[in-house]
């Protein structure tokens, strides 16, 4: 099994289309549709990467980012922020490694999943 993402998205539709491409893709993939169920899910395991939607319905990932990096258990573990309200990442409020507007390439985004994996490198 390839490495773990964890998923906090809560459109049904994309975290699909997201969960189906990237096990295609050989990857470990956890969907979470709250900030609360992902709570639950990081008491128990930690992902390789972070793929992070901006608006929640019971928070925002903008929080779930601050908190996964000020976490020493998950401090460097990559953050990819997403986001059909918000255009550019000045207005993320985190420091995550990267920013991906919605709609999006599910190519590119898997290069840049790929890349920031690669970089993070086994720990």
């Amino acid at each position: 099994m390839g490495n773990r993402i964890y998923i906090v998205e809560d459109d049904k539709d994309i975290s699909f289309i997201l969960d189906y491409f990237l096990r295609e893709e050989g990857f470990n993939v956890s969907v979470f549709g709250t900030v609360s169920d992902f709570k639950n899910a990081i008491k128990t395991a930690v992902p390789d990467l972070f793929l992070l939607d901006v608006m929640l319905p019971d928070g925002d990932g903008i929080t779930v980012c601050n908190q996964v990096k000020a976490d020493p258990k998950t401090s460097y573990l990559p953050v990819i922020m997403m986001s059909a309200h918000v255009m550019d990442d000045s207005k993320i409020d985190c420091p995550a490694e990267e920013f991906i507007p919605k709609p999006f390439d599910l190519d590119r985004l898997l290069m840049r999943i790929n890349y920031h994996l690669h970089i993070s490198g086994p720990h």
